[in-house]
């Protein structure tokens, strides 16, 4: 919760809808002591009467009204006649929360001492019949504001009890329960909730009235989030740990409500959240049609149902209106408060771009459109990397936090080449790949230069371009036409609905967008077929579950070469295969880079890996490149020692635990949000100097 409420405060339009919240409800709690006067005191002489609280050198008062026209209901003001507003006085008696007899009131005026009268303070102004606006809201807020939690409780309930039921036992409880859900579902919410009120007796009590109304809001509510949990309980039976209750022999019915409705509690609250303002509205529909709560009970809606009646009192008694503005103001707050806890909850959202963050940014110096644009007609390396930073801005709470990810990093690689990334996981290897073709989120900085090499075609002569200079829509030139990516988890890249020849097809249309089914076909046939993958025909039909981690990411090598690329980023292919099908990609990556001439980027952990298919290799940490060389030189010769580290933390071909002990790297990786001033290994380093605490270059290297 204090991480919650630390959120709240960085989303000022959700901190204050949650305050505005706050005081409506505690208004409501304490409306007794609050409200001046009960709901059905009426000033008959009053009739919608002008709000008539004023300031004066004494302090605040009630200024006098008197009556122009008793037809129109048009006041003025009696000059020098005044009531003094007091605090806590002796009103009407009550019960507060219906058990303690009271009969203080927050605000009022004195009885006249000749007379005894008391002169009513329209803090809003009055009604037709000369009751006070601002005491009816007050009273109005009790049905209004708890209808809608009520109902969404009920709502929930069924909700949580019917789509558990159905998500986690399936077949005919499944069948059954949705097409029952399905019924309510068919018919607009508005129109079955007017047809089920018209059937029932209109002559009923308030209390009846406010159970009836909260009943048939919660039927109407409760099947669309019922088959959205069902459909997450469905998969989250399928986890280990539902297993393993199920083994241990816990009731289904315990498993259901004790391991797996907590686990989507987040989506719990914030469709809660969201449906509340909706029901508050159900309500006020009713209401105002005469179908929902009716005298002398009151509620939001019966006030806009008997005030509002024709465009002349809106005219004449504006003040009428003011139930619609915090109709208003009660569904915006839960939106906005919804919406940040939607936010908090989905770590896509973690970082909210705000209007301050946005005149708090730093301003970059401007650089001419000629120097964004610039083109390089000189002959160079395929691929040129120059001094490239790339930082992450994380909202935390009301805290922001810089993650310098890559913290200056220079390499080139040439036409044909395999140049090979190493290091430990957070070094900066991805982060540095993927900025290639401009791939991260919007929280992103990224400067230096990214200078790419390509061809239309073989007739053209070269060019480079700086793609860090490039927008999205151009970057898309590059992206798989000239640049290809596969990625770790080959599995997660593809839609569960969507089988491969549909998946070629929507790739092959990137490039050649008049591409036939039959062409796109036949190609993707070729393609499998280069990869290696058997039957590829068939194999089209199929979909991603119906595959191996293997032969995923043969096809994600295929798809990565639809559209012709000539540099391919191979972000730790093999990571999550066995090591029969690890060697068969590295054996196919070979097979590519000489029938095609393909220039590829190898990242992987595995440093031996790394030198047996590239020529050369990048060690990296900490943002930063520790060393770079042959994969011979590396090998055999390292220098840095974070690459001798490295080497000697790889299990050797024929070493058993019993002769040798694996050895390790001490300490733990640097933190990008923290960086060390001086080399990022110096604290984990055995030879560290003082020298290491204020140079990223290491000493021994020079």
């Amino acid at each position: 919760m204090k991480t919650i409420f630390r959120y709240l405060k960085s989303r000022p339009m959700a901190l204050t809808s949650l305050i505005v919240l706050a005081i409506l409800y505690l208004f409501m709690i304490f409306a007794e002591f609050i409200a001046p006067y009960s709901q059905t005191r009426s000033f008959e002489e009053n009739s919608f009467h002008p709000a008539n609280l004023t300031i004066t050198s004494r302090g605040v008062c009630v200024q006098e009204h008197r009556v122009l026209n008793p037809i129109t209901w048009r006041y003025a003001r009696v000059k020098g006649l005044y009531h003094e507003v007091s605090f806590f006085v002796k009103g009407e008696p009550y019960k507060l929360f219906g058990l303690i007899p009271c009969e203080t009131h927050l605000f009022g005026t004195l009885p006249d001492e000749k007379t005894g009268e008391i002169y009513p303070v329209f803090l809003l102004g009055a009604d037709n019949l000369g009751r006070d606006l601002f005491s009816r809201i007050i009273y109005g807020s009790r049905i209004s504001l708890t209808i809608g939690f009520v109902a969404s409780a009920i709502s929930l309930f069924l909700a949580i009890v019917f789509g558990g039921l159905a998500g986690f036992y399936g077949g005919l409880t499944d069948w059954g329960i949705m097409r029952f859900s399905e019924f309510f579902m068919l018919i607009p919410g508005l129109y079955l909730i007017l047809f089920l009120r018209s059937l029932l007796n209109t002559n009923m009590d308030s209390g009846q009235s406010y159970m009836i109304i909260t009943i048939i809001l919660s039927l109407v509510g409760w099947p669309g989030t019922a088959r959205t949990l069902r459909g997450m309980v469905h998969a989250i039976k399928r986890e280990e740990f539902v297993e393993d209750a199920l083994l241990e022999g816990v009731p289904k019915f315990v498993i259901i409500f004790r391991y797996i409705i907590p686990q989507i509690t987040s989506l719990l609250i914030v469709s809660t959240t969201l449906a509340i303002p909706g029901f508050i509205m159900s309500e006020t529909t009713l209401s105002y049609l005469g179908l929902g709560i009716a005298d002398p009970a009151v509620s939001w809606g019966s006030l806009i149902n008997r005030d509002i009646s024709t465009l002349s009192n809106l005219k004449n008694f504006p003040w009428l209106l003011i139930p619609v503005w915090l109709l208003l103001a009660v569904t915006l707050a839960f939106n906005f408060i919804g919406d940040a806890l939607r936010d908090f909850y989905d770590p896509y959202h973690a970082y909210v771009p705000s209007l301050r963050d946005f005149f708090r940014r730093k301003k970059q110096p401007k650089k001419s459109r000629a120097d964004e644009r610039k083109i390089y007609d000189t002959e160079s390396a395929l691929l040129s990397v120059k001094d490239l930073h790339v930082s992450f801005n994380i909202r935390r709470g009301n805290t922001e936090t810089i993650v310098n990810s890559v913290r200056g990093v220079s390499f080139s690689m040439n036409k044909g080449e395999i140049l090979g990334i190493v290091g430990e996981s957070g070094s900066g290897k991805t982060v540095t790949t993927t900025a290639i073709p401009g791939l991260h989120p919007a929280n992103a900085t990224i400067t230096g230069e990214i200078l790419f090499t390509s061809r239309n075609d073989e007739n053209d002569s070269p060019r480079t371009v700086n793609l860090a200079s490039l927008t999205q829509k151009e970057l898309r030139e590059y992206r798989g036409k000239k640049i290809g990516m596969i990625f770790q988890e080959p599995g997660r890249s593809f839609d569960p609905l969507q089988n491969m020849e549909s998946v070629f097809l929507e790739t092959l249309r990137n490039s050649n967008p008049q591409i036939t089914k039959t062409s796109a076909h036949a190609k993707a046939v070729e393609l499998l077929t280069e990869v290696g993958l058997p039957d590829p025909e068939n194999r089209l039909k199929n979909f991603p579950h119906q595959f191996s981690g293997g032969q995923l990411q043969r096809i994600g090598i295929a798809l990565s070469l639809a559209q012709g690329c000539e540099l391919l980023i191979a972000d730790e292919p093999t990571t999550a295969l066995d090591v029969t099908i690890q060697a068969q990609i590295v054996d196919l990556l070979k097979e590519l880079r000489q029938k095609r001439g393909l220039s590829i980027i190898f990242i992987s952990h595995n440093i031996n890996l790394v030198a047996d298919l590239c020529d050369n290799i990048i060690v990296m940490y900490g943002g930063l490149v520790m060393e770079k060389g042959t994969s011979e030189k590396i090998m055999n010769s390292p220098r840095h020692p974070y690459t001798k580290a490295l080497l000697a933390s790889t299990p050797k071909f024929g070493t058993h635990y019993t002769t040798q002990r694996l050895a390790s790297i001490s300490g733990r990786v640097t933190d990008p949000a923290n960086p060390e001033p001086g080399c990022p290994f110096a604290p984990r380093c055995e030879k560290a100097s003082e020298e290491c605490k204020k140079t990223t270059t290491c000493p021994f290297c020079k």
